[in-house]
C-alpha cells in the first residue's frame, strides 16, 4: 500500500489540477475544436481511473479529501458556467414556473399565450421547441422543477440541486461498494469523469435526481431489507426518467403481488395532479421519438447502419423493434426470477439491462448513459465507463468533427468491444484490476 506522504498527496493534487486544466481544454474545444473537445473528454476519463487508482491504493483520508475537495470545486466552477451542451435545463426552469404558476405544463407550449406573463426575457428564447411542444418529463421530475424554481428561478440554482442530488447518488454508490466489499477509492471515478461534471454540473441534467433515487433505492432499501421502499424509490425514479424502471425487476422477488400494485398506484398518484391534460398527460413523447428518429429506425445505430450500407428493407424497423422488445423482456424476467437473492446480483441484473437496453436503442443523447456509470466501480464493468466516455463523439459543434454516423459507430464498436468483455466475465467477482 503507498504510504500515506508528501508525495501521494502531491500527486492527488496534481490529478486535480490536470483534471481542471482538461475541462479548460474542452471549454476551448466547444467553441474552437471539437477534436480538441473529444481528445480532452478522453483524457479526462483516464484521469479519472488514475484518481480512483491512487484513492485506493493510498488508503489515506488526506489523499480522498484532496480528490473529494478538487471534485467539489471543479463542480461549482461549472455550475457558474452558462450551459454549452444542451439547452434542457431552460425547459427544467420553464416548467417549474408554469407549474407554480398554476398551469398545467402537459396542456401549453410555452409560446401559448396564456403563459405571456412567465416569460423571462434572458431564458425564454434558450427553450428548446418553445413554438410547439409541451413538456415531456414526467411528473416526479415536474415536480422537482417546480421545488427548485420556487426557491429560484435561476440557472445556476437548478444546476446546484443537480449537483446536489449528483452528490446523494454517489454517496448512495459509496454505501454499496462498503456493502459488497469493494475499494471506497474507487467511487471517485464518479467524481472525475467528465460525464458527470459535465451533464450535471455544467449543463443541470435531471439524470442526477434519477440516479439519486436509483442508487438510493438500493443502498436504503434492498440493503437494509425493505424491498419496499426500494421499489417505490424506483418508481419514483422512473417518474423522473423511465430508464429507471430497468431495475425494478431486481427487486421483486417471485410470486409476489403487492410490490407491483404498490408500484402501479404509487404511478397513478404521481400523475393525479396532471389529469386535467388527458390523453396529453404522456406530453411531447410521441413526436419527441419521431424527432428522434426511433419510429421509423433511423434514431438506432444498428437500423441506421443497415440504411448507410443499402440492406435496410421496409419491414426491418418494426422487426428490429419486436426483437429489442423480446429481448429486454426476456432479461428484465430472468432478473425478476434471480431478484432480492443478494445484492450483487440486484446490481448485476440492473446493470445487464441498462448496458443491453443503451447498446439496443443506442441513444444520441450522451446524458443518457449517465446511470450506468456507478456500475463500473460497484462491478468492475467496463461497458458503462465506454458508453459514457466514447458518448461525447455525439457532441459535434464545429468544422472538423467528422461526419456524425462515422463517430457513432466509433462509438458503438468501443461500447460493444467493452461490453463483450463483461460478458465473457459474467459481471466479473472482482472490482477494477
Amino acid at each position: 500500500m503507498i504510504s500515506d506522504n508528501k508525495r501521494v498527496v502531491v500527486a492527488a493534487v496534481g490529478l486535480v489540477v490536470i483534471t481542471a486544466g482538461l475541462t479548460s481544454g474542452m471549454m476551448l474545444g466547444r467553441a474552437e475544436s471539437d477534436r480538441l473537445f473529444y481528445a480532452c473528454a478522453f483524457a479526462q476519463a483516464g484521469i479519472s481511473l488514475a484518481a480512483g487508482w491512487l484513492a485506493m491504493l493510498s488508503g489515506s483520508r488526506l489523499v480522498l479529501a484532496v480528490l473529494i475537495g478538487g471534485a467539489v470545486l471543479l463542480r461549482l466552477w461549472l455550475v457558474l458556467q452558462v450551459p454549452s451542451l444542451s439547452g434542457d435545463v431552460y425547459r427544467y426552469i420553464w416548467d417549474g414556473r408554469v407549474e407554480n404558476a398554476g398551469y398545467n405544463p402537459y396542456l401549453h407550449v410555452p409560446a401559448d399565450p396564456v403563459l405571456l406573463g412567465l416569460r423571462d426575457p434572458a431564458q425564454y428564447g434558450l427553450i428548446d421547441k418553445r413554438d410547439y411542444a409541451v413538456t415531456i418529463y414526467p411528473p416526479v421530475a415536474e415536480a422537482l422543477f417546480a421545488l427548485v424554481t420556487r426557491l429560484s428561478p435561476s440557472v445556476w440554482a437548478m444546476k446546484l440541486a443537480m449537483v446536489l442530488l449528483e452528490g446523494v447518488a454517489v454517496w448512495a454508490t459509496v454505501r454499496l461498494l462498503v456493502r459488497l466489499g469493494r475499494p471506497l477509492g474507487w467511487s471517485v471515478i464518479l467524481l472525475f469523469h467528465p460525464a458527470p461534471l459535465w451533464e450535471i454540473a455544467g449543463n443541470g441534467h435531471v439524470d442526477a435526481a434519477m440516479m439519486a433515487l436509483l442508487f438510493g433505492a438500493f443502498a436504503w432499501g434492498s440493503v437494509a431489507g425493505r424491498p419496499a421502499l426500494a421499489a417505490l424509490m424506483l418508481t419514483l425514479a422512473a417518474l423522473v426518467k423511465p430508464t429507471a424502471a430497468l431495475a425494478l425487476p431486481a427487486v421483486w422477488r417471485p410470486w409476489q403481488i403487492l410490490l407491483p400494485l404498490a408500484v402501479l398506484a404509487l404511478a397513478v398518484c404521481c400523475y393525479v395532479p396532471f389529469l386535467g391534460a388527458g390523453a396529453g398527460i404522456v406530453g411531447f413523447l410521441p413526436t419527441y421519438l419521431h424527432e428522434q428518429g426511433l419510429d421509423t429506425g433511423q434514431g438506432v445505430f444498428w437500423l441506421a447502419l443497415l440504411h448507410h450500407l443499402g440492406l435496410l428493407p421496409p419491414w426491418m424497423t418494426l422487426v428490429y423493434g419486436a426483437s429489442a422488445a423480446a429481448v429486454l423482456l426476456g432479461l428484465a424476467l430472468r432478473t425478476r426470477w434471480a431478484g432480492a437473492r443478494d445484492l450483487e446480483t440486484m446490481l448485476g441484473g440492473t446493470a445487464l439491462l441498462l448496458v443491453v437496453s443503451l447498446l439496443l436503442l443506442s441513444p444520441t443523447l450522451p446524458w443518457y448513459f449517465l446511470v450506468a456509470l456507478p456500475m463500473t466501480p460497484l462491478l468492475g464493468l467496463w461497458s458503462p465507463f465506454a458508453l459514457t466516455t466514447s458518448g461525447f463523439l455525439l457532441y459535434g459543434f464545429n468544422a472538423d468533427a467528422p461526419p456524425f454516423f462515422d463517430r457513432w459507430a466509433v462509438m458503438m464498436a468501443v461500447a460493444l468491444a467493452a461490453a463483450l468483455v463483461d460478458a465473457r466475465h459474467l459481471l466479473p467477482k472482482k472490482a477494477i484490476p
